[in-house]
């Protein structure tokens, strides 16, 4: 037997095994710094005059009623993100439109399709942006989005995360 072996054997897993590591530092795997990021636990930001709210869950979490009303499958295994924008008036706040673009991945950096779809309401007034996808359990998902409210010029890059927990 060559007393070799055990040792070429560690000399050709090490790299493997430090490359592995080194995926789990990988920065796709973060949140992208030209970005502005929601902190955990907080679902709105003000840009000048306009405040975007974000929030993601579960579908399982919405009432019956609410699911039906928007066409939303209910399950632990679907998920729902939610955009809303709002411009700041003298006399409160006011929903407006705005172009969003989402794009949505995992932390092994596979893409999540998300179609959006504009919301509005009239009493009271509001419009959303909702999409849904598919989770798993325990899986965090990064929401790069753009949002241009309606009459600005540029787009305030967003990025949201949040992990769902479907058991």
């Amino acid at each position: 037997m060559n007393k070799n072996r055990p040792v070429t054997l560690i000399f050709l897993l090490l790299p493997l095994i430090l490359s592995s590591a080194c995926e789990q530092q990988n920065p796709s795997n973060q949140t992208n710094p030209s970005r502005i990021t929601y902190g955990v636990n907080v679902h709105e930001k003000t840009f000048g005059n306009y405040i975007i709210h974000v929030n993601a869950l579960t579908t399982d979490q919405l009432s019956t009623e609410v699911a039906r009303g928007y066409k939303i499958a209910r399950s632990k295994n679907r998920a729902m993100i939610n955009i809303s924008v709002r411009e700041k008036h003298a006399d409160g706040e006011m929903p407006v439109t705005a172009t969003v673009n989402i794009v949505a991945k995992n932390l092994s950096s596979q893409l999540k399709n998300v179609k959006l779809r504009e919301i509005k309401e009239t009493d009271p007034v509001a419009i959303y942006y909702i999409g849904e996808l598919p989770v798993s359990h325990e899986e965090t998902l990064i929401f790069d989005l753009d949002v241009m409210p309606a009459g600005t010029n540029e787009p305030v890059l967003l990025s949201y995360r949040q992990q769902f927990f479907t058991k």
